[in-house]
């Protein structure tokens, strides 16, 4: 049996792990634009200076060898050929399979702002040679802006500071983290950041790139006329699909590639896994793209099991939880950061160092925000994603824990 992997990260190679370990013989070809292997959760610390790209690897050294796998790597996919079986790629060479996986991950968007694309000190943060680039920018520039005050966002804006950039971060919505976080506990993030020298801009959007002849950066402006001089800006405002080498084939995508529940797509023997694909969401019930590390190291686990011919099903495909430590304050969450709607109903207890938010609906806990002491996090992250009615007092959510699971009632509600 042959085996193509598209993609060497954490999809990729988990499913090239299990592959292995269910088709002990079977021939696995890992294909990959990337060069290196490396955890892109780890970039952050790599620009930061807090550790080398080496140490930004996220499977053993000999794990090709130890699988048996072949590793063409720098070697970019550029058009499937699904009748042959086989992928173009842009050395010239063809790559035939018996299954396929696809897991090619994403890119980051660029929003549509003048300039964008012209900007020679213009980067995302998705992968090493973006690092690289950043940092080369940044030796030769005083400030940095950073597009967008999400998770990695932010993760550039801190590792930039850190190198001695003044930095300036330029978020739409009303706070930094809106897709994480209240005000309340992105307000804890945003006096920390100041005090290290952040600017934080909020409800404002960027209307142009500023350029001088040679195309460097030297600025933006805001939609309120506002001028901030930089020498590199980091676009993070979210990521887009590597899926144009799919065009014109029957593969079926939407937001992400159309997959069912074993990671198949919609043509035979072909299947897709990690941030590249779009799947059932079991926090919201809809099929969404799931683009967070955890799950693509499970879909890619999924995947690879039933290209060696199992029959597993993707379960506890939860992407709605989050955690991050800035400057030594610690956070998680799960579910809705903010009450949909007036039928929700919301429950805080604050105390020195520490903001705790629960979110219910119908007996239900569906969202939830635990900063600085996050030591119930695991009981409170698998009550939302269960949907489990919680029969607790408003007073004792604060101290939900294990324990409860050994006293259920026969309607499996948790009682105390």
């Amino acid at each position: 049996m042959r085996y193509l992997i598209l993609g060497a990260s954490a999809a990729g190679l988990s499913a090239a792990g299990a592959i292995r370990q269910n088709d002990p013989w079977g021939d696995i070809t890992v294909l990959s634009g990337d060069r290196h292997i490396y955890s892109r959760c780890l970039l952050p610390d790599v620009l930061a200076g807090r550790r080398d790209a080496a140490a930004a690897r996220f499977v053993p050294e000999d794990f090709m060898r130890r699988n048996g796998v072949r590793w063409a790597g720098g070697v970019k996919a550029v058009k499937l050929l699904p009748e042959e079986k086989g992928v173009a790629a842009d050395n010239g060479d063809k790559f035939f399979y018996d299954k396929l996986l696809i897991a090619t991950g994403s890119s980051s968007y660029l929003p549509p702002v003048e300039n964008i694309n012209r900007g020679r000190q213009v980067y995302g943060l998705r992968n090493l040679e973006d690092v690289w680039d950043i940092t080369r920018a940044a030796g030769s520039c005083r400030q940095a802006v950073i597009m967008g005050g999400g998770l990695v966002g932010v993760d550039a804006a801190v590792s930039l500071n850190e190198k001695g950039l003044a930095v300036v971060i330029v978020e739409i919505a009303g706070h930094i983290l809106p897709l994480q976080l209240d005000q309340r506990a992105a307000a804890s993030y945003e006096a920390l950041f100041r005090n290290r020298g952040i600017e934080i801009i909020t409800g404002e959007i960027m209307s142009r790139i500023i350029l001088d002849d040679r195309q460097n950066v030297t600025g933006v402006q805001l939609k309120s006329g506002r001028v901030i001089p930089c020498g590199l800006l980091v676009a993070a405002t979210g990521v887009r699909p590597n899926v144009d080498f799919l065009e014109g084939t029957p593969v079926e995508v939407g937001r992400g590639i159309k997959v069912n529940e074993y990671e198949e797509t919609s043509y035979p023997d072909i299947y897709a896994a990690g941030d590249v694909c779009e799947s059932l969401e079991v926090f919201t019930g809809k099929v969404a793209p799931t683009p967070i590390w955890p799950l693509a190291v499970l879909q890619g686990q999924v995947a690879g099991t039933n290209m060696a011919g199992g029959r597993r099903k993707m379960v506890n495909n939860f992407a709605f939880k989050n955690s991050m430590e800035f400057y030594g304050l610690n956070t998680v969450s799960f579910g809705f950061p903010e009450a949909p709607d007036t039928s929700y109903t919301t429950y805080i207890m604050e105390s020195p160092g520490s903001y705790k938010k629960y979110i219910f609906k119908d007996g239900c806990l569906r969202g939830a925000i635990l900063q600085g002491d996050i030591a119930r996090a695991g009981v409170t992250g698998a009550l939302i994603r269960k949907n489990t009615p919680v029969g607790v007092a408003p007073g004792k959510l604060f101290d939900l824990n294990y324990a409860y699971f050994f006293n259920q009632r026969e309607n499996g509600e948790f009682v105390l």
